[in-house]
């Protein structure tokens, strides 16, 4: 049955020898011919195919090809790329290890040291210790270390020895600030949220005592220096307030502390109006109008 079909195969398609292509066992096999497979869809006569005109697909064997290889990077488990810009590109070895020991490269000697020339040109310019015809950018924004430290001091020890006179003329306001926004973040400490009542009671009082100084001598004052001097004596009050935190200042701790507070900050404050106005005879007479401006920061911190 074979060999008929393969004979009827081979006379459709004009092959004059058909027993050397079909032997008993079968078709022969050969490893270089292409492979023919029935087509779909046919109908199969009395011999296995349509019609006496069969029909095939002819289906090539396609060659497989190795995959290409990429060059592998040399010299180490660990690599990262090195930027342009520095020294070129490509890969550059860390000498890591697989559990992480590889890491950036360490900069090199010329950037550390271009490095600390530009910390070192900051640090000269906001001193002024750079040019000598160049003034320091704190000096231009009206901070002078020195003068607050010196004002400072005055407050917690007023004597009228120890005050120089260009730290009394400089009208600066770091150390008000300073100690303004101390005294409201310590009475958040306690809850209380303070900070419109000082500014309202600061900025009140300062105009009216400028006022009241202005009117009682010759000489005058500036409304700058005035909130200089009376935000450098609120720190006191500052020291008041951190002391109401353990202790109870609606009784008897508080009768004690709060006329003692209100007349060290108006001493020092009538101290340094006294020197600034040269009126020396009138030292009592300011030093009222001043403890009534620090006592409403009192009234804040105790209630």
């Amino acid at each position: 049955h074979a060999r008929r079909l393969c004979a009827a195969a081979h006379s459709g398609a004009g092959t004059s020898k058909p027993s050397d292509r079909c032997p008993a066992s079968g078709v022969r096999a050969s490893s270089r011919a292409p492979v023919y497979m029935r087509a779909p869809g046919d109908t199969d006569d009395a011999y296995g195919f349509g019609n006496g005109t069969p029909s095939y697909s002819y289906t090539p064997q396609q060659p497989q090809q190795a995959a290409p290889q990429l060059p592998q990077p040399t010299g180490g488990v660990g690599f990262q790329p090195q930027l342009g810009g520095y020294g070129g590109g490509g890969w550059e070895s860390t000498s890591g290890s697989m559990d992480g020991g590889g890491g950036p490269p360490e900069p090199s000697e010329g950037m550390r040291k271009r490095n600390l020339s530009a910390s070192w040109k900051l640090s000269q310019t906001l001193l002024g210790e750079g040019e000598e015809d160049e003034p320091p950018i704190l000096e231009e924004l009206g901070i002078n270390f020195s003068h607050i430290v010196s004002k400072t001091r005055a407050v917690l020890w007023p004597r009228r020895s120890k005050l120089d006179q260009e730290v009394i003329d400089d009208s600066d306001f770091a150390g008000p600030l300073i100690f303004c926004f101390a005294l409201a973040a310590v009475l958040l400490l306690k809850g209380k949220v303070q900070f419109s009542y000082i500014y309202v009671v600061f900025v009140t009082g300062l105009l009216a005592l400028w006022a009241v100084l202005n009117l009682m001598s010759m000489k005058g004052i500036d409304i700058y220096r005035t909130a200089s001097v009376l935000g450098y004596c609120l720190l006191p009050i500052v020291l008041l307030a951190a002391l109401s935190l353990p202790l109870d200042l609606t009784g008897a701790w508080g009768a004690l502390f709060v006329p003692l507070t209100v007349f060290w900050c108006s001493n020092a404050a009538a101290l340094f109006f006294v020197i600034i106005l040269q009126a020396d005879d009138q030292r009592w007479l300011l030093l009222y109008p001043v403890m009534l401006f620090y006592t409403g920061f009192a009234l804040i911190t105790i209630f």
